[in-house]
């Protein structure tokens, strides 16, 4: 490999006896990956070089880029932080057409080491082919939206190399780096105040601070070793600057709120980190299975059978409710378990139908991240809402009306994937949405009337589209 043929090349010119171990770390890491960021982070004397480093695309970046979904706006604050792990937005765009031309553009150009200067002549014939009407100069506007995505989308492949067990395991720290790719004319204050701060990787710290932290934010993150501390006369990492909060308006309530000092609005989370610990759909499907269920072609229609039928045929569900009085974290987990998976550790399930669907916590978190399991009295039945997505009655892929997110006074269309899962005492379904590529997991729920019994009806509504998978009755298998 390049990266291994490159190190030897620096070892021979230097003292063995010195550099033996992060010579041999470095050839390690670079057999682990192959790239030349692995190269980077091997001696900080390789810093003349990183702006070539880090201008090579590779998978991790590429593989994080390809998974969003994209996502139609009226304005930049209609998605924030960490929505952009799993959503592509173009600020004002709110035409899908549009959105999905402009991921294309920034795709083509992550994945093929496309130029500023490229990807403003692909703005100008965009902008030409739908007419649309942007804020702000084009030059301006152009470089925001390349440098944002080429940025967020290296950092977050970083994040997920650097947080790979064997990578840990040598090099557990990570220094903040100003100007990794650029030195600024205008440097933040506070971004030159964190260069070479050194703090463990699982540090709170970076969970607000892990770059870029604001508008063509050019800082970076490298990986150390002990012996890499030691050699700079540390016995261990440093002390986490404490967070000085600055007053600000937010923009989006008009409230008085506070963000942490040198940190962008809005950019006060960590790229990458919702998609490295599995907690945003993958790219489940070829291209040529998009026709199935994309949400752009027609949907065939089945009629489902007499919710009654479908009741009197049911199997009773071998799970059984949880008490009362436990903590969110063990409904959710009694949930989970099942599955192999963990709060903060979702897994790829292929259900009955062979189609795979990501398990997480984020079915029970609300749009804050709070567990939203205790709402409607549905937490003792989360191993029954298991039991429905591992064998359930029927699987459903249709189209549902939803509040648009960036206008809730107005609806989109959204595909779904519904699993139905009924007894005499309980019905329970479990809701999926699709974007071009990628499941996404929404909510689960036992729909239920006002005296507590359960609400078959409500269930029947939702049962409409396509029928993909009918479990057999008895008799019949």
């Amino acid at each position: 490999m390049d990266a291994q043929r490159s190190l030897l090349i620096l070892a021979a010119r230097w003292s063995p006896a010195a550099l033996a171990r992060p010579i041999g770390e470095a050839l390690e890491l670079s057999a682990l990956y192959g790239r030349e960021a692995v190269f980077t982070d091997a001696e900080a004397s390789f810093a003349d070089d990183a702006f070539e480093v880090i201008n090579q695309s590779f998978a991790e970046q590429i593989d994080f880029f390809r998974q969003k979904r994209g996502k139609p706006t009226k304005a930049w604050t209609d998605a924030m932080r960490g929505i952009h792990d799993r959503a592509f937005v173009v600020a004002g765009a709110n035409d899908m057409a549009i959105v999905s031309d402009f991921q294309t553009a920034i795709g083509d150009a992550i994945k093929n080491g496309g130029t500023l200067d490229g990807f403003r002549k692909d703005f100008d014939q965009i902008v030409d082919r739908y007419g649309w009407q942007y804020k702000g100069e084009r030059g301006w506007r152009t470089r925001v939206i390349f440098e944002t995505n080429i940025r967020t989308s290296y950092m977050a492949g970083r994040l997920k190399q650097m947080r790979d067990p064997d990578v840990i395991k040598l090099r557990p720290f990570w220094e903040y780096r100003h100007g990794e790719t650029r030195v600024p004319k205008s440097p933040r204050p506070s971004h030159v105040a964190w260069h070479g701060l050194i703090l463990r990787h699982d540090d709170n710290w970076w969970e607000k601070h892990y770059p870029p932290n604001g508008w063509l934010c050019s800082c970076g993150v490298r990986t150390l070793s002990y012996d890499d501390l030691k050699r700079r006369g540390k016995n261990g990492p440093d002390k986490a600057p404490e967070d000085l909060m600055q007053p600000f308006i937010d923009p989006m309530s008009g409230q008085l709120s506070e963000k942490p000092q040198g940190v962008g609005y809005g950019w006060d989370y960590m790229p990458g980190d919702l998609w490295e610990r599995g907690l945003t759909p993958q790219a489940l499907l070829d291209d040529g299975d998009l026709q199935l269920t994309n949400p752009r072609q027609a949907v065939a229609i089945d009629d489902p059978e007499p919710v009654e039928d479908l009741v009197k045929s049911a199997r009773p569900f071998k799970a059984k409710p949880m008490k009362e009085g436990l903590e969110p974290e063990d409904y959710v987990r009694a949930f989970l378990k099942p599955f192999g998976a963990d709060i903060d550790q979702a897994v790829l399930f292929e259900d009955k139908a062979g189609t795979k669907v990501p398990v997480s916590d984020q079915l029970f978190r609300d749009r804050s991240g709070a567990f939203k399991v205790l709402k409607r009295g549905r937490h003792r039945l989360t191993p029954l809402m298991a039991e429905t997505l591992l064998d359930p009655d029927e699987i459903w892929v249709g189209v549902a009306r939803k509040a648009a997110a960036s206008d809730p006074d107005t609806e989109e269309l959204i595909v779904d994937r519904r699993y139905i899962r009924v007894d005499r005492k309980t019905g329970i379904q479990i809701v999926f949405e699709i974007g071009e590529r990628y499941w996404d997991a929404i909510t689960s729920y036992n729909p239920t009337t006002k005296k507590g019994d359960p609400d078959f009806r409500a269930l029947d509504r939702r049962r409409g589209g396509k029928l993909v998978y009918k479990r057999k009755k008895k008799g019949r298998e």
